[in-house]
C-alpha cells in the first residue's frame, strides 16, 4: 500500500508558496491568459530560456514538480490562491502549509506517461525546443534526446478500492518528470505514416485545480 500525504495554504502567492516548498530544478507548468509554458522552478522562482525569472503575476494555474513532490497552484483572487504540495514521504511536507490534507491510501500505483507534442530541436544549458507547426515552438527544461527518440511527461496514478462495492479506479496522479521515450526505430522498408507521425497528446496536460477534491 502506499499512502500518499499533502498539506495546503489557503491564502498565498505562487512565488511564496514556491520559496516554501523549496524545490531545486523542479519543472513548472505554468498557466496565464496568454500563454502556457514549461519552466524551471528554483527557489521562489521560475525561468525560462526567454525570462529569467518568468513573471508569476499573470500566472492563473501552476503545477510544480520533481522526483519527490508536488505543488498545484491556483489563483482565486489577485494574485493570490490556495497551494497544496503532496508527497508520498511526509516529512518532506514543510509546516509552512499550515493545513493538512487528509492521507489517500492507495492500494497500488501505476506509471503513466503523455507523449509531448513537437520534434525535438537542438537545445542548450538543460532545455530543448519542441517544434511542431500547429503549435510552434516551446521549450522544456529537460535535455534534448537521442536520435529517434521524443519527450514525455511521467506521472504516477494512485488507485485506490471503493469500500462498498470493491471497484477499483485512479484517485489521484502526480506528475514526476519530463524524459525521453523508449528509441523506436522505424523499419527500412516502411516508410513513416504522415497522418499519425505528429498526432501525439497534447504538450501538457491541462493542470487539475487543487481546490476540486482532497488533494487536488
Amino acid at each position: 500500500m502506499t499512502t500518499l500525504h499533502g498539506r495546503s495554504h489557503p491564502d498565498t502567492t505562487l512565488a511564496d508558496a514556491l520559496a516554501a516548498a523549496g524545490f531545486t530544478g523542479a519543472v513548472a507548468l505554468l498557466s496565464s491568459p496568454h500563454e502556457h509554458v514549461a519552466a524551471r522552478a528554483e527557489g521562489g522562482r521560475c525561468s525560462t530560456p526567454a525570462a529569467d525569472p518568468y513573471p508569476l503575476d499573470a500566472v492563473f494555474e501552476a503545477r510544480v514538480f520533481d522526483e519527490d513532490r508536488e505543488l498545484r497552484w491556483l489563483c482565486t483572487h489577485g494574485i493570490r490562491g490556495r497551494a497544496v504540495l503532496l508527497a508520498e514521504d511526509e516529512a518532506l511536507l514543510p509546516g509552512s502549509f499550515p493545513e493538512r490534507v487528509p492521507p489517500l491510501a492507495a492500494v497500488g500505483t501505476l506509471d503513466a506517461h503523455y507523449l509531448l507534442w513537437g520534434r525535438p530541436r537542438l537545445g542548450g544549458d538543460g532545455w530543448t525546443a519542441l517544434h511542431t507547426p500547429q503549435i510552434g515552438t516551446l521549450h522544456v527544461p529537460c535535455p534534448a534526446p537521442g536520435p529517434d527518440r521524443r519527450l514525455r511527461l511521467a506521472a504516477r496514478e494512485y488507485v485506490c478500492v471503493e469500500p462498498r462495492h470493491g471497484n477499483a479506479h485512479v484517485a489521484e496522479e502526480r506528475l514526476l518528470r519530463i524524459e525521453p521515450t523508449p528509441a523506436v526505430r522505424t523499419p527500412a522498408a516502411q516508410a513513416p505514416d504522415s497522418r499519425t507521425s505528429d498526432s501525439p497528446a497534447p504538450t501538457v496536460p491541462t493542470p487539475t485545480a487543487p481546490t476540486g477534491s482532497t488533494h487536488g
